[in-house]
């Protein structure tokens, strides 16, 4: 989790995934969660026994640096994690667990989005929470809830939250046949990151997801 001071009570919640790539540690989340980090912002991750571990972001990106996708809500910063490097062992997801391909989502595969809505599993004992849905869409073009301007979403058919943007969707392998449910034998695969959720005056809502596919562009 990604957690900014903005006032003595109130916290600004994000979450991140950190990815391994070439040899380099990057952090990535949304972009929207990124342009809210500070020198006060904070990395809260599982601790190895448990408990929560709280990091100062200027530790392991001391120029606060983030490189921005120019169109998606995407954003990645490479960190130095040279004089913490025991504590992030096993925290990093190979680059290649992601979904880069632009092939459509099924309907058929459960996907579980993990993150710290309203900041929940963040201290004390560590847990993300998760909840699961299946994809309400393909990729479609909307406007970005930060920033108005265009770009490629899929839909969920639950909504998402607070605290979840920028956190993984993530493909465990699993595919509703009729009234079962079996393994896809694809393996574990990360769809894309929370954007937001989108709803309307009747009530209904829906969660937006940022492709994969974009990682692409900024990170290479």
């Amino acid at each position: 989790m990604l957690s900014t001071p903005v006032s003595p009570i109130k916290k600004s919640v994000g979450t991140g995934t950190f990815v391994h790539k070439d040899g380099f540690p990057y952090l990535l989340t949304a972009a929207h969660v990124a342009r809210e980090t500070n020198a006060n912002t904070t990395i809260v991750m599982h601790n190895g026994k448990g408990g929560a571990l709280e990091i100062k972001f200027s530790t392991v990106n001391p120029t606060l640096t983030w490189k921005y996708h120019p169109k998606a809500d995407m954003a990645v910063c490479r960190m130095d994690i040279s004089s913490c490097s025991a504590l992030f062992e096993k925290h990093f997801a190979p680059y290649d667990i992601f979904d880069v391909s632009e092939d459509e989502i099924s309907r058929d595969d459960e996907l579980t989005v993990v993150g710290f809505p309203s900041g929940l599993g963040s201290s004390g004992k560590f847990s993300p929470l998760t909840f699961r849905s299946f994809a309400a869409s393909s990729f479609i073009t909307l406007s970005r809830a930060d920033t108005g301007t265009p770009s490629d979403f899929f839909c969920l058919e639950q909504p998402s939250m607070g605290g979840y943007s920028g956190g993984p969707v993530l493909d465990l392998g699993y595919r509703v046949m009729g009234a079962l449910t079996t393994t896809s034998g694809k393996g574990t695969k990360i769809k894309g990151l929370i954007h937001g959720t989108m709803s309307d005056i009747t009530g209904g809502k829906l969660a937006l997801v940022t492709p994969a596919y974009y990682l692409n562009d900024i990170l290479w």
